[in-house]
């Protein structure tokens, strides 16, 4: 009887083990898969950017050769596109027109969005809800449609191959979303703590400026960080309200590489391609923290 009960629980304790074991493998299986998933995902992304860095650097005979005569890393690296670039076209005057168009649209949005989006959210009048759903539905609203009005209206005010009648456009087209982001994120935001600062004598402003600003920073970071990024790489209206070369954006600017049945040069192009995505690239490292914390941060309170 002993026996019996020794060999039952031998049986009963080996199946345990194995189940443990089966468990275990699933576990690590899944974990692999994943991994996996993702390592391809990653590479989807990276290697069309990789390819355009390493042809940037090839001189066009060989991004030209034959297919036998391809190579994946060149033979002759030569830094001539990117001196091209920058010598014979006017590259330099669009990046800097980018620059200044997309950091001062991205000051410009966060700072009206912020005050619209609080007062959206701390006071209740009417209409108040209701302009706020319309401001996502003008978010969502394809751009392609507000061109022609857009034209029209900037020659009617003189602004039509400006880029201060572009900068209206942009900021315009992006203040939507700030909007809506921004008063999601301020729900958040305890009222207690700015009806204490106005116990202690700080006006309606001070209390906004002073305290509810430092509690919304990670969600201005993330709307700052979209709205650059958006504006950075925008051709739509840049290439429609643009006129005059020395006024051209980037996006714009390159486009004017590409013909129908030519184009200057695969080496250049490609070396602007570097060069337009670079700055967004390094933007994106190191403020990526502060767009996840922002944009989790707005979903969850809001």
């Amino acid at each position: 009887m002993h026996i019996s009960d020794t060999a039952a629980h031998s049986r009963q304790a080996s199946l345990f083990g194995g189940g443990r074991f089966f468990s275990l493998t699933k576990k690590y299986l899944r974990r692999t898969i994943l991994y996996i998933l993702l390592l391809l995902a990653v590479a989807w992304a990276v290697l069309p950017l990789l390819w355009v860095f390493i042809s940037s650097v090839k001189p066009d005979r060989e991004i030209l050769a034959f297919a036998r005569e391809q190579t994946i890393l060149p033979r002759e690296p030569t830094l001539e596109n990117y001196e091209t670039l920058f010598t014979v076209t006017q590259f330099g005057t669009w990046m800097k027109n980018s620059a200044v168009m997309a950091t001062t649209t991205t000051v410009l949005v966060i700072s009206l969005s912020a005050m619209g989006a609080y007062a959206l959210n701390r006071f209740n009048y009417r209409g108040f809800e209701a302009f706020s759903r319309l401001t996502l539905l003008a978010y969502m609203m394809p751009p392609i449609i507000l061109v022609v009005p857009l034209v029209f209206l900037l020659v009617k005010l003189k602004l039509d191959n400006s880029l201060f009648g572009l900068l209206l456009v942009y900021t315009g087209t992006r203040l939507p979303f700030g909007l809506w982001l921004l008063r999601s994120y301020f729900q958040g935001i305890p009222l207690e703590l700015e009806d204490a600062a106005m116990v202690d004598g700080a006006t309606r402003f001070q209390a906004f400026y002073r305290v509810i600003l430092p509690q919304a920073m990670p969600g201005m970071i993330s709307t700052g960080i979209f709205v650059f990024s958006v504006t950075w790489h925008e051709y739509l209206f840049a290439s429609v309200l643009i006129r005059s070369a020395s006024r051209q954006t980037l996006s714009s600017g390159v486009a004017t590489f590409l013909s129908e049945d030519w184009i200057y040069s695969w080496g250049i192009l490609m070396a602007a391609g570097v060069m337009v995505s670079l700055p967004l690239v390094l933007f994106y490292t190191f403020l990526q923290r502060y767009l996840i914390a922002g944009w989790g941060g707005g979903a969850l309170k809001g």
